[in-house]
Formats: structure tokens, C-alpha cells, sequence
């Protein structure tokens, strides 16, 4: 790569190479289609804080009085996390009901191939479905419904084995009939059917699925693909039955009433905006630390409250867990529940896959010209931007986030490079001379009036004023989820800001964002050296390599600067302290079974 403003800097001082992840190549793509934080709604996600990346799953609180500091420990008086491990005593409780409390209803669409929605997730899909792989909080790859990771004979080949303890629930049409390979291949096939409400994209790198017996089947993929692994453990890639499909078709597959799956929890009853419940699956297949079958609760019971009364009926014990539990609150509430409850409540710390955006028309003037969009970067105050919710909503974020180790930027390495260093003297000087030499805004002693569409206010208030400095002048416009997403997707604005969830793997955030037609390319970026940097790191397969090729195509996106790269989001997911058996570390997916919590009460 030509040298450049930024990696003359970095290479001042080598990066350090992290820990490389156990398991599988990493993957891309699911969740990047949607699922959008909102901001006030009560069904969209919401997000989090910030934790140093030695300890990604500790909270971390502010240390300063007005400013928040990404490496500050927390104030134990303030909050208490949960015990870090959760004992497992040889004879755990089995049965009661866990109540969740939130929206009950949200996205109607109970499709995976469809819909990336947290509460749909928590209200039925997550539950009743498994996927062949999934993945843990470290984003290491294992098997769920696969007997174990496929062999992998050549670079195109993956051969999976089954487990043979696995049913389908016991309902019509599939009646608790064995999970085969011919389901396996059903499920992934069914992500490349030509449907234009599926999340197109996904599985595009699969070439053919193969039945070789009843609990054996081949994945072919058209060429090397490092990220495929951890795609097939993404969220999405859940696994519906077939004869229900031919049965209601894909109009059908929409509903609640139609979910058969093979996951730990079977659908009950919905009744939108008051009450949904799902039933302990009998003949589940996993089993638990005690040896015993999973899972440990008899009902999840979700039941609906409006945010305003959501924070006195968990005081008052009329429920035990905040909804969206894949997701969570901010760490503020923590503060203000243990306030009243003591350590009769809990939470674990999350680091999530939504990140914040401020997106730049790169084909729209005064974006098209490069340097207009790295003074953006230089002037944005990242020590602000990062926490758009509140003390310890966010942790710094390049074009990849920290948890992705030893892809990612750590928070050391961001802190010292320029547009995120706390000292922001230079970072401004050196932004208004873009502008200068660009003959815009500041350059030109002019201001520039944006049309700005944002999801909240939340981070935009901060870079309205933050490029300011710059002789632009954001108009920020307050627009729906709906709206908001709908424009951005069409490519119809010049500059936005607002949140989105990304994916599993690094190639999420870097070639489906900013390959030149990539399905996710919002800001119309395209280079043909950064495209050739983009299929490199999707297409190495060997670890170390890739993670150089990752930091490689980083660095150009940090020079071209096609969006400002500034946080990704924490959530704190928050329980009566009676509620056990969370991992220590919470996937930050849509996804969390709850197969191995139980009630201590």
C-alpha cells in the first residue's frame, strides 16, 4: 500500500500482535442487513459501554468528573458486576418460569432468512431454532447441532457430521422426527432460494451442498474463503424444518405459529403487547454442567411493560429479567437499580456487534473530494463521540471492532493514532489544512450546510459541533428507524449518523461496507487498490496472514476515510440476582438460548 498520512504514524511503532483466535476462520455478513439499534423504541436493541481489550468483558466507569476514560476500572460503589464465574452446584434447580420483562410483539416476521430483529430473537426465534455452529463470547467457533468443526480436506471443501441425539419438537408436520443431513442442507440451501425478502448474500460463497448419508453432507464454496465458519455460526443461519416450509410456504414461515425447530424452548402462545410464552423442549439435546438434559427452566415467559414502567415492575419483583437479553441496558441503569435493589440485582458487561456511524456520501460534493472526509475523521472528538449513551455506552472502534483480536486496533493502538489521540490540537490543525487544500468550507471561509438525517440524537449533537471547526454546518434532521434505514439504503443523503449491527467477522465491517458494489456499500466508496486489499484478507486463510491483510485494508480505509470510524457499542445485560447460569462472557450476537440459566429462589 502507498504511504500515506496514517501509516507513516503507525509505523513509528510496531502493532502487537494479539492472541489469535481458536477455531475457525471468521465469517461475515448475517447481521450486517439490519437490526438497528433505535433510540426510544421500545423493540430495538440498545447499546453499551466500554471495556479495555486485555478484559473485554469488564465494565469499566468513568474516572474523570466530566469526562469518560476507556481504561478507567470501575467504581465499586457506583455498580457491581455479577461474580465472574457463576458456581455450578452438583444439584442445580430445575423448573420455574424466567420472566422477561419489555415490548412484547416488535417485528412480526419470524423468519431467520428474513429478519435480524432482538426481540423477535428473544420472543421465539432464538429459542426454538439451533444453527449447525455458534460461537462464544471470544468469537471462537464451536459446534451446536454438528458434531463437531467439519473437516476440511481442501480450501473448498467442508464435511459435517451430524449429531444423531437431535429432533425436531414434537409438533405437526414434523411430529419429533430425527435432525438429518437432508434438514442440514435444506436449512443452508434455503438462505440462496431467489426471494427478495431474504438477506441476500449470506451463503452467496456456497457453490453446492452435498447429502452423502443420513448424517453426513459437503459444503463446496466457489473459491477460499476465510470468513466461512464463523458465517455459518452467525446469527442468522438458524435451522428451519422443511416439510413446514412446504407446508405454509415462505408466507408462512413469517408467523409465530410456524416455528418447529429442534432449539431448547418450543413455541407457546403470542399475543402481541401483552404476554408470549415458550415451553421447556423434553427432548433437547444438550446437556448441562450437573449432566443432566438442558434445559433447566420449565417456561420463558415474556410479558409486556412500556419503558416507563419497565424500571418500577422489576423493583417490584413482576419480573426478573429486562428483555433483549441478547442486547441489554446501559450501565447507568445498573447504577440507578442497584441503587434501589443492592446486590439483590445483577448484569454482565457485553460488547455488541452495533457500532455507531457517521456516513459520507463519497460520490456527493463536499464529500467526494477525500480530504473533506479525512478532516471529518481528524475533528471528530472521539473522547465524546465514544460513549453516545452515557458513561460507558461505547469502547473506541477503528474499521474493525476491538473484539475482534488480532484483526482489530486495540484501544492502545487507536488512542496513539491520529483522529482518536486524546490531544486533539493537531488532529484539528492538520484537518482544517484538508479543508484549505480542498477549497471548501473552512478552506474557502465559507459554511456548508448539510442536510443531515440521524437515528437520535445521541452521538450526532457532539459531531455537529465538532466539525463545526471545519465550516460545516449539520442540519440534523430527527427521522423514524423506518425512514432513517429506508434512505440510507437507497443512498439518499449526504452525510448521515446513526447506529447499525454488524456481523461475526471482521469481513462484515470491511468488505460488504466498502467493496465497490459490495451489498452494503451505503456510501458509495470505491477504489480498485482498497478492493484488491478487501478480497485479500476475505480470501487468506491462514490466521496470522489474514490478520495482517485485515490491519492492511484497515489502514486504507482509515487514509480514504469513506465513513468516520468511531465506536462500537456495550449492553449490560441486567437479572435479579436469583437468575443464574450466564456465561462469563455474553456472545454479543441475537442470539443467547438460555438453555443453562436457572432459578436460585
Amino acid at each position: 500500500m502507498a504511504e500515506n498520512y496514517w501509516t507513516r504514524y503507525m509505523r513509528r511503532r510496531p502493532i502487537a500482535r494479539r492472541t489469535f483466535l481458536k477455531g475457525a476462520a471468521l465469517a461475515g455478513g448475517g447481521a450486517a442487513t439490519a437490526v438497528l439499534i433505535g433510540c426510544g423504541d421500545d423493540d430495538d436493541d440498545e447499546p453499551a459501554p466500554t471495556a479495555a481489550p486485555s478484559e473485554p468483558d469488564q465494565p469499566t466507569a468513568t474516572a474523570a468528573p466530566d469526562q469518560p476514560d476507556a481504561t478507567a476500572a470501575p467504581d465499586e460503589a457506583e455498580a457491581t458486576a455479577a461474580p465472574e464465574a457463576t458456581p455450578v452446584p452438583s444439584n442445580i434447580k430445575r423448573g420455574g418460569t424466567l420472566r422477561i420483562g419489555g415490548s412484547v410483539g416488535g417485528d412480526s416476521v419470524f423468519d431467520p432468512a428474513i429478519t435480524n430483529h432482538t426481540t423477535t430473537y428473544s420472543l421465539g426465534m432464538g429459542l426454538v431454532y439451533n444453527r449447525l455452529l455458534n460461537y462464544d463470547g471470544d468469537v471462537n467457533v464451536h459446534a451446536e447441532l454438528a458434531e463437531s468443526l467439519p473437516e476440511q480436506p481442501d480450501d473448498l471443501t467442508y464435511v459435517f457430521k451430524i449429531r444423531p441425539d437431535i429432533h425436531w419438537h414434537d409438533l405437526p408436520p414434523a411430529n419429533g422426527r430425527q435432525f438429518t443431513a437432508e434438514d442440514a442442507a435444506f436449512g443452508l440451501s434455503r438462505f440462496n432460494e431467489d426471494n427478495p425478502e431474504f438477506i441476500q448474500g449470506q451463503l452467496d460463497r456456497i457453490s453446492n451442498v452435498e447429502v452423502i448419508d443420513d448424517l453426513t453432507f459437503r459444503v463446496s464454496t466457489s473459491e477460499p474463503f476465510a470468513p466461512m465458519l464463523r458465517f455459518l455460526a452467525d446469527d442468522p443461519i438458524l435451522m428451519v424444518n422443511r416439510e413446514q416450509r412446504d407446508a405454509v410456504g415462505d408466507a408462512g414461515m413469517k408467523l409465530y405459529e410456524n416455528q418447529v425447530g429442534t432449539g431448547p424452548f418450543v413455541r407457546g402462545e403470542l399475543d402481541p403487547g401483552v404476554r408470549g410464552i415458550l415451553n421447556k423442549n423434553p427432548d433437547y439435546f444438550e446437556i448441562g454442567d450437573d449432566g443432566q438434559a438442558l434445559p433447566y427452566l420449565d417456561h420463558v415467559e415474556h410479558l409486556a411493560f412500556s419503558q416507563e414502567a419497565q424500571e418500577g415492575a422489576f423493583i417490584a419483583g413482576e419480573f426478573d429479567h429486562y428483555d433483549n437479553i441478547g442486547a441489554g441496558g446501559l450501565f447507568i441503569q445498573v447504577q440507578a437499580l442497584q441503587g434501589q435493589l443492592g446486590d439483590d440485582v445483577g448484569f454482565r458487561k457485553r460488547l455488541h456487534s452495533a457500532i455507531e456511524e457517521t456516513h459520507m456520501h463519497n460520490q456527493k460534493e463536499p464529500f467526494n473530494d477525500a480530504r473533506v472526509r479525512q478532516a471529518v475523521h481528524l475533528a471528530i472528538n472521539r473522547q465524546i463521540a465514544v460513549n453516545p449513551f452515557g458513561p460507558e455506552s461505547g469502547i473506541y472502534m477503528g474499521p474493525v471492532p476491538q473484539m475482534f483480536h488480532p484483526f482489530a486496533f486495540t484501544e492502545q493502538e487507536l488512542l496513539e493514532m491520529p483522529g482518536w489521540r486524546e490531544d486533539k490540537d493537531q488532529d484539528i490543525a492538520d484537518a482544517i489544512a484538508l479543508m484549505n487544500a480542498a477549497g471548501v468550507g473552512v478552506g474557502a471561509d465559507e459554511t456548508i450546510t448539510i442536510p443531515t438525517p440521524i437515528q437520535c440524537p445521541c452521538h450526532a449533537t457532539g459531531i455537529k459541533e465538532d466539525v463545526s471547526v471545519l465550516g460545516l454546518d449539520l442540519e440534523l434532521q430527527q427521522a423514524t428507524g423506518a425512514d432513517y434505514f429506508a434512505e440510507r439504503s437507497q443512498g439518499n443523503f449526504i452525510m448521515n449518523i446513526g447506529l447499525e449491527v454488524g456481523g461475526t467477522d471482521a469481513d462484515t465491517y470491511l468488505y460488504h461496507r466498502f467493496h465497490t458494489g459490495a451489498p452494503f456499500n451505503r456510501v458509495g466508496f470505491s477504489d480498485p487498490d482498497v478492493d484488491a486489499l478487501l478480497q485479500k484478507q476475505r480470501s487468506t486463510l491462514d490466521a496470522e496472514a489474514r490478520a495482517e491483510a485485515v490491519r492492511e485494508a484497515s489502514l486504507a480505509l482509515i487514509e480514504h476515510s469513506p465513513q468516520a470510524f468511531t465506536a462500537s457499542l456495550v449492553f449490560y445485560p441486567i437479572f435479579r440476582s436469583y437468575v443464574m447460569g450466564h456465561p462469563e462472557r455474553i456472545p454479543f450476537g441475537l442470539t443467547h438460548n438460555l438453555g443453562r440459566l436457572w432459578l436460585d429462589a
